[in-house]
């Protein structure tokens, strides 16, 4: 494609949206942003300083000293935390229960939406999170909204866990993303929505590469040949 474009990717947790935003950047050539392993950041980078961010004064100095920095990985997203990079740091379930936390503070949400809009200025990018194409590229050419029964969606967040170590049992993934959906859909701030425009795609049956080949034929049937950017979703 001539163009470099905005492509968002939306969801509820476990419907599939950081496996195809990475294999769909990859397609493309574009930057992958996970704009949830910035909210983790948050919550890691606080913990290790431990840091009261609840407390009077703290939360805005933190957030104005906090320098990260992306760039493109070989699983699609690299982060660096003031100078360090962070991975595997950031996705253990405890990392994640907190920065649902942070993530509800307008701060915060202000804070990564104002990165996320700096590194997807010039296009290029494929953004996925729960406010991509609502809230921080509601220009985006191209929106997606994943989701997935909630059986499933546990069973995936388990299986990701299990990779790190002993996951939660079954029921108890169950009920803290039922929870987490509760709250992603009911805040004040950037609350998670089906994003004007957006192609709904239910992935309970399909497999990422199933969902990538259905994300990039729909691609090129609402672009021009030539990639124009600007033609309508």
């Amino acid at each position: 494609m001539a163009k470099r474009l905005i492509v968002t990717i939306d969801g509820p947790a476990g419907a599939g949206k950081s496996t195809v935003g990475r294999k769909l950047a990859q397609a493309l050539g574009y930057l992958y942003l996970d704009s949830g392993a910035l909210y983790r950041a948050v919550a890691w980078q606080a913990d290790r300083l431990s840091l009261d961010l609840d407390r009077p004064g703290v939360l805005a100095p933190f957030l104005a000293g906090l320098k990260l920095t992306a760039a493109p990985g070989q699983d699609g997203f690299r982060l660096w935390v003031d100078g360090r990079e962070v991975g595997e740091e950031l996705r253990s379930p405890e990392v994640s229960r907190q920065s649902s936390r942070v993530a509800l503070r307008p701060e915060v949400r202000l804070w990564v939406t104002d990165k996320l809009r700096a590194w997807g200025r010039d296009g290029g990018v494929v953004a996925e999170g729960r406010d991509q194409g609502s809230v921080v590229f509601p220009q985006a050419q191209i929106k997606f909204y994943l989701d997935a029964t909630l059986a499933v969606r546990a069973q995936r967040r388990r299986r990701d866990w299990h990779q790190d170590g002993d996951p939660p049992p079954l029921d108890q993934v169950k009920a803290e993303l039922a929870a987490r959906d509760r709250q992603d859909t009911t805040r004040k701030e950037g609350p998670l929505t089906v994003p004007p425009g957006a192609v709904l795609m239910d992935t309970t049956e399909m497999s990422p590469e199933e969902v990538v080949n259905q994300c990039l034929a729909r691609i090129k049937i609402l672009l021009d040949p030539d990639g124009l950017e600007n033609k309508p979703v």
